[in-house]
């Protein structure tokens, strides 16, 4: 198992090629100034008292917990990030070195949010967690909003939500969802997760494909392609209806040939509700697609291009590993702890991966608050570690 040790007070949780996004929990009011070895000005954040911000996000950060990007910072190099202010005791020293420049021009860049089970009210076992504020919306529609918002800020110009969209199927949960992806500014797609799938809803669910013709939703049914500059997207449905796990043998074969076909000079994103497991056991729940299954995908999607990248969500958790020359990940879930979504840059010479928190006062709060999960061991076990979330893939040849 993959434990996240215990955060202090601030720390640093993704990272780009110019940029690094801080986060910090147990502040007091005042204000945090943050500078990084003089390269760029002091930056100043206001840290309010929690029942003080704003619920639009455009007030001061919370004190109990908050996260910032800091932008205009130099590629490829070991920083030193010093941070004080009158929200902490005394002086903060964190040292994170930024990810390299990707060789070639920047090509395009997508965003993928997961899990977002629209018509949940808790979490954790049992539904025992549920939100300690007073707010109108709840938690996954605030968390969904939040994540699609920023990620179109960021430069996105595609977003795809990898599974569970809603939390049991049922209609009134998909017409929600198809609200919160109609007000997106970009363009966004889908494939469905085994929450939406009956397993949850039984006979008051509804079926994506239904929901995607009542809805007018983008859908992969049961996949979908898209070429855009530098890469082809790969979007699949891994689930079998009325279960928890997954496969993709029903697509296994579309999938490579896809792969097969998109130009050399690029990459492929293959996107997934259900997670590739690299192991004959899981890593605890859920499971998603087998092992052997697993394996033998991977060694065929290898063979079939050489720029392969496989990103699934299911188990709300952070993971990176590798086989046949793909790079596979999980990438958390955008509702609860650590409250994620994904952002891809595309140049001529690779790709990047960088899972940012979303930032929002009235997400982060809440996607804080349920890291009490699993007795306490979910703040450890969820975020995993920070070259999992963030990494360059080069394309062959292209340099590093």
């Amino acid at each position: 198992m993959i434990v996240h040790r215990r955060a202090p007070r601030v720390w640093v949780f993704a990272v780009e090629d110019g940029a690094v996004q801080l986060c910090w929990r147990g502040l007091r009011p005042g204000v945090l100034e943050i500078a990084v070895q003089g390269r760029v000005a002091p930056a100043a954040l206001a840290l309010a008292e929690p029942d003080s911000a704003g619920s639009d996000g455009d007030g001061p950060h919370r004190c109990d917990a908050g996260a910032a990007t800091i932008d205009g910072l130099p590629a490829g190099q070991l920083l030193q990030i010093r941070v004080t202010g009158t929200s902490v005791s005394s002086p903060l020293e964190l040292g994170v070195r930024t990810l390299a420049s990707l060789p070639g021009a920047e090509l395009t860049r997508v965003a993928t949010l997961s899990d977002l089970h629209i018509g949940t009210q808790s979490f954790g076992h049992n539904g025992g967690i549920v939100d300690p504020e007073d707010h109108d919306r709840p938690h996954p529609a605030r968390c969904t909003e939040a994540a699609l918002g920023e990620a179109a800020a960021w430069g996105a110009q595609r977003i795809v939500v990898k599974g569970d969209l809603t939390n049991a199927g049922l209609p009134h949960q998909w017409r929600d969802y198809a609200a919160l992806v109609g007000a997106s500014p970009i363009p966004v797609d889908a494939m469905a997760g085994n929450h939406d799938c009956g397993a949850y809803g039984g006979l008051g669910s509804l079926a994506p494909s239904d929901a995607a013709s009542a809805f007018d939703l983008s859908l992969a049914l049961p996949m979908l392609v898209r070429d855009l500059p530098g890469v082809r997207l790969v979007m699949a449905d891994s689930t079998i209806a009325r279960h928890n796990r997954g496969t993709v043998a029903p697509v296994l074969d579309d999938i490579v040939d896809a792969a097969a076909d998109a130009p050399r000079d690029g990459g492929v994103l293959v996107l997934l509700h259900h997670q590739l497991q690299p192991h004959r056991w899981p890593e605890g729940w859920p499971v998603g697609v087998g092992h052997d299954e697993s394996i033998q995908f991977l060694d065929r999607l290898g063979a079939a291009h050489p720029h392969a990248l496989v990103s699934s969500g299911h188990t709300h958790r952070n993971r990176r590993w590798g086989r046949a020359g793909v790079v596979i990940t999980q990438v958390g879930s955008t509702k609860d702890y650590p409250g994620v979504w994904a952002g891809y840059r595309v140049h001529e010479g690779g790709i990047a991966q960088t899972v940012h928190r979303v930032e929002r006062t009235d997400c982060v709060g809440w996607t804080d608050h349920s890291r009490t999960a699993a007795f306490g061991l979910w703040e450890h076990v969820s975020p995993g570690r920070l070259d999992a979330r963030c990494f360059n893939v080069a394309w062959h040849g292209a340099g590093n």
